[in-house]
């Protein structure tokens, strides 16, 4: 008898880790498949947000249980505006030729503009507004490229220091301390000059710099937001909402493309290992859990705000929205954030990690709007951003971040703390 109780102990404890080993194998494969150059980054470029779509829906389609959540589709269709630059991105430094996306990139308002222009940097102690706005205005720099640091008009103006694109400049060079990251999140209005972020290497006694830029307004680009469902076992009229973003940042020129493993294939292979988790007859939840893969966060959180606005179920009824937003990366560590609502949800969820010891530290973060909780906690709906915070942020919104440079050690402990909290509700 002894015998027998053993063996069908050690049968179940195989089965589990059978059924780990699945789910991270098909959390890794969601992730390679996005990440992939047929894609495209997953933006505008070549339809690449709406193959993404067609991708996802297909894997809602595989499993069993989850269904439909759009009288009868997956996707849920808006429009927005957003300038790209799908063809020629040159930049040249006193003849010597600069690589796109690695020695520099335009800021997502960039205008196309060609031409050869004198460079004119700027002193540390003329950065300050007070200075630096003055000086500028006189005019006697509209010929000119001016050269910033990054880290001192930041310091100074904020992140985007949209007075100091309106100044009678030919165009603005903003020096970084890293590889300069592409945006997307200003991208539905075009700036009068471009703005450029260069690396550390960018000299620092240029005398001319030659451009050519090809910027293009689209007005009335589509994408979806994919959404499927579980109904309840207990009652439809509540629910749990998983969200995570698909888009990422499409190209930048013709030959650069993002590919996004780890911001945000990561989330997507998440959410679907959920979706096939609660989806099985034994898992089934009490609550309907809704999953929204959405489009154009990188367009500033545009498909969770069209979400939002066209809920499944009224927004009332939900009693925790979980953001998953780059999670494939190898520290202990979360970052965690959540509105006044959810407050009460996110000290809950915290002790379960303590009680578990699964993560080391766990970080709440003031709440901002860096990911899709934003929109949800602007209504007063219970919403958590979850974040793997690691090495993988190294390589955050540059070409690099593929499927080499993310990690899965982190998939099993979130997968079980994400679970055992669902479980209090």
């Amino acid at each position: 008898m002894k015998r027998i109780y053993f063996i069908l102990t050690c049968l179940l404890l195989l089965s589990i880790t059978g059924l780990r080993a699945q789910n991270i194998d098909y959390y890794k494969e969601v992730i390679r498949e996005l990440a992939s150059e047929k894609y495209e980054g997953r933006s505008v470029y070549g339809g690449g947000d709406k193959k993404a779509a067609l991708y996802i829906a297909g894997e809602y389609k595989k499993i069993d249980g989850l269904v439909p959540s759009v009288s009868g589709s997956y996707f849920q269709p808006f429009t927005y505006p957003v300038n790209v630059f799908h063809k020629k991105m040159e930049m040249a430094v006193d003849g010597v030729a600069l690589e796109p996306g690695k020695d520099f990139i335009a800021r997502e308002c960039s205008p196309s503009i060609k031409g050869t222009y004198k460079v004119a940097y700027i002193a540390k102690e003329d950065h300050h507004p007070d200075r630096l706005m003055p000086l500028l205005a006189t005019g006697n720099f509209k010929d000119c490229f001016i050269v910033v640091e990054y880290d001192l008009i930041y310091k100074y103006m904020g992140i985007f220091p949209e007075h100091l694109y309106r100044t009678p400049i030919a165009g603005l060079i903003m020096q970084q301390t890293k590889r300069p990251s592409f945006f997307n999140s200003r991208s539905a209005r075009v700036q009068p000059i471009p703005i450029i972020w260069v690396s550390p290497d960018f000299p620092t006694d240029a005398q001319e710099v030659t451009v050519r830029f090809q910027a293009k307004m689209v007005k009335k680009h589509t994408a979806n937001n994919v959404i499927a469902h579980i109904p309840g076992t207990a009652t439809t009229d509540s629910c749990i909402v998983f969200v995570a973003h698909y888009d990422h940042l499409g190209h930048f020129g013709k030959d650069v493309f993002y590919p996004g493993a780890h911001d945000n294939a990561s989330g997507v292979a998440f959410i679907l290992t959920l979706a096939e988790y609660y989806a099985r007859p034994e898992n089934r939840p009490r609550v309907t859990f809704i999953f929204v893969a959405v489009a154009a966060e990188e367009a500033n959180l545009l498909g969770s705000t069209y979400y939002v606005e066209n809920p499944i179920i009224p927004l009332d009824r939900i009693l925790q929205v979980f953001s998953i937003d780059m999670v494939a990366d190898n520290a202990s560590k979360l970052l965690l954030e959540t509105g006044p609502e959810g407050q009460k949800s996110l000290d809950r969820f915290v002790q379960i990690n303590k009680d578990l010891g699964l993560f080391e530290v766990t970080q709440q973060d003031p709440l901002s709007n860096d990911s899709d909780h934003y929109p949800f906690a602007l209504k007063q709906v219970p919403a958590l951003y979850i974040m793997v915070d690691g090495d993988a942020w190294s390589v955050y919104h540059t070409p690099l971040d593929d499927y080499d440079h993310m990690y899965t050690n982190q998939y099993l402990p979130l997968f079980r703390l994400i679970t055992e909290f669902v479980s209090t509700f």
